[in-house]
Order: structure tokens, then C-alpha cells, then sequence
């Protein structure tokens, strides 16, 4: 058996073949820096977006609050420290106000340490919150009212519910009747 070997035709063939395999490793090489890039852009977005928000969200003018031997400091600037007295515990500022505990119940201080809340309820949300600007949701024997900046009770808490603000009123439920009024607490219809 005689094989028709031309070293010439041999060494052409295998050229093309390498050329072919460097041209495919280029390729998905450009594929994987692509996949690459994008990934990297989307963590940095993501990471963007997560330090954005905090920031945006926490205005630079706010104080911090610490912790020292068991009491609760918080200061609007560095050398201005303030201390509050009988609380567990104090939230983070959010437009000058802080959710402040006694271990079992809640109420509201100002940057000043002044108690604009009475420490009486069973829970306050955030007085940031999106569905109340200005306000604050409070609960109290289990049920849902609203106060505002001053510490005033503007929707006394008597509801099981309360939507959220839309406009100048909101839902709320009563037992099994719901009805809409407005951020005083007076029924309004619509």
C-alpha cells in the first residue's frame, strides 16, 4: 500500500487548519470579553444604584446616632453630642426626626432630644415613608392612626387599616365598613 504523500499539500492543509482554529478561539475570546464587560457594568450599576439610594435616602445634614457604656449619643456634627435619656433605643434620623424605645414602646424625638411623640405606642413606621409624607403610621391597642412632625395625632388610631395617601384621602377600615378621609381624620367621599 503506497501513500501519496505531498508534504507541500500536507503542510497548505494544516495552515488552513490552524488558521481556522486561531479565527475560532478569536472569536469566542471576543464572546467572552463581551459577557465579561457587561457583567462587569452591571455590578457596577448595581453597586451604583445601592450607594446612590443610601445616599439619597439619608441626607448628609442628619445626625448619627452611637452608642457608648449602654446610652444613646447622637450629634449633628462631630463635636456637638447630644444624649438621650430612657431610651432602649434610637432609629436613624430621617428629615430631623428619630424613632426613639423604651424597650416596649415608641414614640419620636427631634435633632434637640425633644420628645415630639409621647413614647406611648406599640409601633410607629418610618415618618419617610411613601405612602404618608410627613406623617407617621402609629399603632396603638392594635390599632392604626397617624401623626404628624409636631407629634399630633391627625388620624386618631381607631382603624384596623389605613391605605395608602392618594391625592389628599385615604382608605381605611373600620370594623367591616371602609370609607376614605383625609389627613385630618375627617370622612370625605369621592
Amino acid at each position: 500500500m503506497e501513500q501519496n504523500i505531498n508534504p507541500e499539500k500536507n503542510m497548505e492543509e494544516r495552515r488552513r487548519e490552524m488558521e481556522a482554529e486561531i479565527a475560532a478561539n478569536e472569536a469566542a475570546d471576543r464572546a467572552y470579553r463581551r459577557r465579561l464587560v457587561r457583567n462587569l457594568i452591571i455590578i457596577g450599576v448595581v453597586i451604583v444604584t445601592a450607594i446612590g439610594g443610601y445616599l439619597g435616602l439619608r441626607p448628609h445634614d442628619e445626625p448619627e446616632v452611637y452608642y457608648t457604656d449602654g446610652s444613646i449619643d447622637y450629634a449633628k456634627q462631630a463635636d456637638k453630642l447630644r444624649r438621650t435619656s430612657g431610651f432602649k433605643s434610637v432609629q436613624e434620623f430621617r428629615g430631623g426626626y428619630a424613632i426613639v424605645s423604651d424597650g416596649k414602646k415608641y414614640g419620636i424625638v427631634d435633632v434637640k432630644g425633644t420628645v415630639v411623640c409621647p413614647v406611648k405606642y406599640e409601633a410607629i413606621e418610618s415618618n419617610y415613608s411613601e405612602h404618608y409624607p410627613d406623617l407617621c403610621e402609629v399603632r396603638l391597642a392594635g390599632k392604626l392612626g397617624l401623626v404628624d412632625k409636631q407629634g399630633r395625632e391627625v388620624v386618631k388610631p381607631i382603624y384596623d387599616d389605613i391605605g395608602p395617601l392618594n391625592g389628599s384621602s385615604m382608605q381605611v377600615t373600620l370594623g367591616k365598613e371602609q370609607f376614605y378621609i383625609d389627613t385630618e381624620g375627617n370622612r370625605v367621599e369621592l
